[in-house]
């Protein structure tokens, strides 16, 4: 859920810099094309990190405290008179960068022991070393010159496909639960369908099962079709968020105590490869909504 909230925030950002450089400068604005090789291997290693442990520390340890640094960087360097309009970019930006640290921090203490950072601390330095060759984010600093052997990223990476199960009570079976029928079914009263919108609300934790596939695997589009997809990305985590709270200020032991079924993000990321293609082009043509998207 993190994870699709600050991916919505960084699109946003990203796009508000995307406008501004436009602004500045004719087309085309080159800003598809990687400025240094250096900086492609860290988003790479990064983004085939085998395990959560690495992922966290790469993103929330490295990627973002750079981004923050960069940020920072432009504002002291930069007349805010002259450049006013791009100040004010990266002050909205860093707002929403420190938010997203202070999370990564709290995850990271809450899952990341000494040994676990042992272990990574080689794939770190790699980092470093990828961020120090290429002269930082911005490119602002003098090169290293080191040499970047790629490890994470020297072969092909892969995603899983099946929804994670282990954590909260994910089911192929529980397909009985019609909670439309119950909701404007008269005979019941207004507490228990709260708590079946509850259900309603938390079953769509599917939805950024399926649209996270998408976007994984979806490549060359237009700069605003992944903006797009992460802010609804984001939205569907958000319902099902809600969801969640719900029960949980009720008290209610959700993930032992609530089946949720993941059958559509399962069909749709395992069994219908070739007609997804299509079926997301038409989603991004017609702006279809997820839930929509259903029917189809």
């Amino acid at each position: 859920m993190g994870f699709s909230l600050h991916a919505h925030l960084c699109a946003e950002h990203v796009t508000a810099l995307r406008r501004r450089v436009g602004e500045m400068r004719e087309p085309p604005l080159g800003l598809d094309l990687v400025p240094d090789a250096r900086l492609e291997i860290f988003f790479d290693e990064i983004r085939a990190a085998p395990t959560t442990a690495e992922l966290i520390l790469g993103l929330y340890e490295k990627a973002l405290h750079a981004v923050k640094a960069a940020l920072e960087h432009h504002i002291a360097e930069t007349n805010p008179l002259a450049d006013q309009p791009s100040v004010r970019v990266c002050r909205f930006a860093l707002l929403e960068v420190d938010d997203m640290l202070k999370f990564g921090a709290q995850t990271i203490a809450g899952l990341i022991d000494g040994k676990t950072r042992e272990l990574t601390q080689p794939w770190l330095t790699l980092l470093d070393d990828c961020l120090a060759a290429a002269g930082a984010l911005d490119g602002t600093e003098k090169a290293s010159g080191r040499e970047i052997v790629r490890r994470h990223s020297a072969g092909p990476t892969s995603t899983t496909a099946c929804p994670d199960a282990t954590s909260v009570s994910l089911t192929r079976t529980n397909m009985g639960v019609n909670a439309e029928v119950f909701l404007y079914d008269e005979k019941f009263r207004p507490e228990p369908k709260t708590v079946m919108m509850f259900y309603k609300r938390l079953r769509e934790v599917d939805v950024p099962e399926m649209m996270a596939s998408i976007i994984t695997e979806t490549s060359d589009k237009p700069w605003d079709y992944y903006r797009d997809m992460t802010r609804q990305l984001w939205d569907e985590a958000r319902h099902a968020m809600m969801g969640e709270a719900g029960f949980v200020s009720l008290g209610i032991d959700w993930p032992r105590r609530v089946m949720v079924n993941f059958t559509w993000s399962l069909a749709l990321n395992t069994q219908l490869k070739t007609d997804r293609a299509a079926r997301r082009a038409l989603l991004h043509r017609t702006g279809t909504h997820a839930k929509e998207w259903k029917a189809v």
